[in-house]
């Protein structure tokens, strides 16, 4: 599916936002006024998404956009910040009877793969991506499936490398 976004009645494109507050309503919502809807997939289990995307495409026929956190290799260098983190709050989770969590060192790949999977079986008009950039495979196999693929940038060098694997829009954010 090509997909315009100069083609919306109104030039706005609603935040996918992870954690519950982007839902088919909202997405349907603005839809009908004219914009461009976001369900965000990040937080959300790759069954979950796939529900989503179905009420979605039940409360509106026109494009849509779906939201994933693309996987990157754990920082052991932020665990550690984490757990420096956690010890400076130590005092006030004694205080109040709570227990912190312990950081963990693992990778969280936010069922990165299932979710892939479901946008293969059931396109999304438009398909973005936060925090990294896919595999070129990942984008080919999305674009062949009919999305159309946008990479959040925030810099001159994550715009080049997103250009190179071949996404079709740049959402850009920083200075």
């Amino acid at each position: 599916m090509f997909f315009r976004l100069d083609a919306l009645a109104v030039p706005i494109v609603q935040s996918p936002m992870a954690g519950g507050a982007s839902t088919p309503e909202l997405v349907a919502a603005v839809n009908s006024a004219g914009g461009l809807g976001f369900l965000a997939a990040g937080y959300r289990s790759a069954q979950g998404m796939r529900e989503q995307l179905v009420r979605t495409r039940e409360l509106t026929s026109r494009p849509f956009g779906v939201n994933l956190f693309v996987p990157g290799v754990p920082d052991p260098s932020a665990v550690d910040a984490v757990g420096a983190y956690r010890e400076q709050l130590r005092g006030e989770a004694d205080r109040f009877g709570l227990t912190l969590p312990v950081p963990d060192a693992g990778a969280d790949d936010d069922g990165w793969e299932e979710k892939i999977e479901v946008l293969l079986r059931e396109p999304a008009p438009v398909v973005s991506f936060t925090f990294g950039l896919p595999a070129p495979g990942i984008v080919e196999a999305l674009q062949r499936a009919g999305s159309h693929l946008v990479a959040t940038v925030t810099t001159l060098a994550e715009a080049v490398a997103a250009e190179a694997v071949g996404v079709d829009s740049l959402c850009v954010q920083g200075p």
